[in-house]
């Protein structure tokens, strides 16, 4: 089996390699967001794909059908792309992964990524995932990191490090991390918190966080003007989405509370890795919630930023 359908080998130097699934890992596609954010950004070549054709049910994940820039039609396949970032002298050079979970072979796929960092002599790893949390979105974002060494976790500084503590179903990410650990490769993974009662893609406000965290942990300097006018706007238009919805708001201001009093108290907030965190008693039914953002569903698709990372 070939794994990849394109691949043109980089040059590098001692590349930090970031990944982030689409699926499981990516609530309101913060994480993937935030690294397509960063391609852009930091102008990344695409050197290689992932051929799909092995690792997908497509009748469950399924192709999209569209239209190139000339009007004729395509057909989009679940994307697995690799993307390098060359830095200046002396510095690591930065490799983008940016997935779709798989529907099948998941060791084999993983056993794949890992040779792929042994050959392009990755020195380290940086997974960016998003979870599901009873945190408001009128609140700091919350983000929390693990690491594979106590090295590794003082370069969290800012970031709430913890110990996971959740036993249950997984992701390819949380395989891919748990390969990296047995082969020994450094590994650092962060989590950006999205309010579970919100569940819009993406969310600029937890992307932007991500990609702060990235910013201090590779030392490089991304312009994220435009994702916070993306978080800014985001944030406005739910609260007006939310003016009509007294039972939810009042389960957010509950929220609030909650968050504050643990915030000043210095408190673990326990929850899952991938699961669902920790929620206050009656929170409103969730049709209550879909009727209110309907609209802004409808609105955030049509005014969403194209952030493909481009060769240009």
């Amino acid at each position: 089996m070939n794994f990849y359908s394109k691949f043109e080998y980089p040059k590098l130097h001692q590349p930090v390699f970031l990944f982030a699934f689409a699926g499981w890992a990516d609530a309101a596609e913060s994480a993937t967001h935030a690294l397509r954010y960063l391609a852009k950004r930091l102008n990344a070549t695409k050197f290689a794909e992932v051929d799909p054709e092995e690792f997908y049910d497509f009748t469950q994940v399924r192709p999209h059908t569209g239209f190139d820039s000339d009007g004729a039609r395509k057909i989009t396949w679940p994307s697995n792309e690799l993307y390098y970032i060359s830095r200046m002298e002396g510095e690591s050079d930065i490799l983008i992964f940016i997935g779709t979970e798989p529907s099948l072979k998941w060791r084999t796929f993983c056993e794949n990524i890992v040779e792929t960092l042994r050959e392009l002599e990755v020195s380290q790893v940086l997974h960016v995932g998003a979870l599901l949390d009873a945190v408001p979105h009128t609140r700091d974002t919350r983000i929390t990191g693990t690491a594979t060494s106590p090295e590794l976790q003082d370069l969290l500084q800012g970031v709430e490090v913890r110990r996971s503590r959740y036993t249950g179903p997984t992701g390819i990410s949380g395989v891919l991390m748990d390969k990296l650990r047995k082969e020994k490769i450094p590994s650092v993974s962060l989590w950006g918190h999205a309010p579970h009662y919100l569940q819009v893609n993406p969310n600029p406000k937890v992307s932007l966080r991500l990609l702060q965290a990235v910013e201090n942990l590779l030392k490089v300097d991304i312009n994220v003007e435009q994702l916070f006018a993306q978080g800014a706007n985001f944030e406005r238009r739910v609260e007006q989405a939310l003016n009509n919805e007294p039972s939810v708001l009042d389960y957010i201001h509950r929220l609030e509370s909650q968050w504050d009093i643990r915030v000043g108290a210095n408190l673990e907030i326990q929850k899952s890795d991938f699961g669902d965190a920790e929620v206050i008693d009656d929170m409103p039914n969730p049709e209550e919630a879909v009727q209110a953002f309907e609209e802004f569903l409808r609105q955030n698709s049509k005014n969403r930023e194209n952030n493909e990372p481009t060769n240009d």
